[in-house]
């Protein structure tokens, strides 16, 4: 079957009834005219509503067996001019976007988004620790030697588990997904775009800081 869109509508018509041509050419037409509105939706279900309203073949009937020349025409003219045969599924919303909706200040809504990923991390909290009650854990009571006590020294930085956890969540993959951010070599946080969220060194010094305080 020929994939050039107007070489098989001619084609289709040639072989089908007055009728079938008929909406045939409307659904090309309909096709045409999501181009020219700038929309690259061809679904079925949007080509279809918009040919029932003027009298041509549903949604249902274009799905439906006889309806595969429509498909088939459908399918050539969305691949001709780059569009998408299928309905896109809309990104469910998360908390996180319909708290920030209406935030027009960058900076508080970076800090609002961090304080949720922290939120986020704190109702994760109770899973690991129900992990780690599962597993066998050995007590040691003993005295450590002189040795261990200057090896362990935390040299004053001292960071609580939640302090800890909030460090995590600002880099995690996680927060750099939802917000389109990327860590580069150098430690600096970006934009897809580009633009410096926070400069070079940012990432790994909480990276560095999360391992020192992991180690004691």
């Amino acid at each position: 079957m020929n994939t050039n869109p107007a070489a098989l509508l001619e084609q289709l018509c040639g072989a089908a009834t007055p009728r079938k041509e008929q909406s045939l050419r409307l659904v090309f037409a309909i096709c045409e005219e999501q181009t020219d509105r700038g929309s690259r939706d061809y679904s079925v279900a949007t080509i279809g509503r918009i040919s029932s309203d003027r009298g041509g073949p549903s949604a249902a009937a274009i799905r439906n067996k006889p309806g595969e020349e429509y498909r088939a025409l459908i399918k050539a003219y969305a691949a001709s001019v780059g569009g998408n045969d299928r309905k896109k599924k809309a990104q469910k919303a998360t908390a996180a976007d319909e708290i920030l909706e209406g935030v027009s200040d960058p900076v508080l809504a970076v800090r609002i988004k961090l304080l949720l990923a922290e939120v986020t991390s704190l109702r994760a909290q109770p899973l690991a620790t129900r992990k780690l009650a599962n597993q066998t854990a050995v007590l040691d009571l003993s005295e450590p030697s002189h040795h261990d006590q200057q090896a362990k020294a935390p040299k004053g930085l001292r960071l609580t588990f939640h302090e800890v956890t909030a460090l995590e969540a600002a880099i995690s993959s996680a927060t750099l997904s939802d917000w389109g951010w990327i860590v580069d070599d150098t430690g600096r946080v970006t934009t897809d775009a580009v633009q410096i969220v926070f400069r070079a060194g940012f990432a790994s010094a909480i990276r560095k800081t999360v391992d020192y305080v992991a180690d004691f």
